[in-house]
């Protein structure tokens, strides 16, 4: 499988397109450690920060009668991606997100999130879901559009498009909570618990049916 299938299975399963960082990132991740390794970037996460994102990615997709986020280890798995694959602008714009968080608590319930309930945190975390599809809405018509498959800058009044880092540095940040929904599904459902407590998972697939009757409550199959 190519990598550009995997990415449309994962997308697939995630109920949607990917972001174009996280498209971009993918598509560049073949490239070899001696090429990534001048650009390795020093990004990590405070223990506050660890916290925290693991709590959201918690919430999200909590323990129920399947593991939840925390047990497929996704906050380990946001902060490498965010480290790895991501622009020091996106990264920043993530951590400011947090920091955002942190403040509408303190503000809305007298206290930090992690100190929260249950009931005020999903109250708060619907807020920023709100405020990331109205951010969405905002960068929809950007003057310069990035190319999801080519991660070329397409610009009307410029013949020579951009690409590479150039294409990476005009593409708007994704919104806080979009990437942060984005990456814990996408770390949970390509983990091991994930895919075998979550989904229809098969270790040794048998032939191939091009048509399969589906029935009620069937879980989705792991990929």
């Amino acid at each position: 499988m190519n990598r550009r299938d995997a990415m449309q299975r994962v997308a697939f399963l995630m109920g949607g397109a990917l972001s174009a960082p996280t498209m971009i990132a993918m598509l560049e991740g073949c490239t070899s450690n001696t090429a990534t390794e001048a650009t390795t970037s020093s990004f990590s996460f405070s223990p506050d920060y660890k916290n925290l994102v693991s709590e959201i990615a918690e919430i999200i997709i909590p323990k129920t009668s399947t593991p939840g986020a925390k047990d497929a280890g996704v906050g380990p798995f946001i902060e490498v991606m965010l480290k790895d694959c991501y622009m020091p602008a996106q990264q920043e714009h993530f951590k400011k997100g947090l920091d955002a968080l942190e403040e509408a608590s303190k503000k809305e319930n007298g206290k930090k999130f992690l100190e929260s309930t249950p009931e005020q945190q999903t109250a708060l975390l619907k807020k920023f879901e709100q405020m990331a599809n109205d951010e969405v809405r905002e960068n929809s018509q950007p003057k310069k559009i990035v190319d999801n498959e080519t991660g070329l800058i397409k610009d009307p009044k410029d013949p020579n498009p951009k690409k590479g880092e150039e294409a990476k540095q005009v593409a708007p940040p994704v919104p806080f909570f979009k990437l942060m929904k984005e990456l814990t599904l996408l770390g949970y459902f390509t983990s091991e618990v994930g895919a075998k407590n979550a989904l229809a998972y098969v270790a040794i697939p048998g032939r191939y049916d091009g048509c399969v009757k589906m029935t009620p409550g069937q879980k989705v199959w792991a990929l």
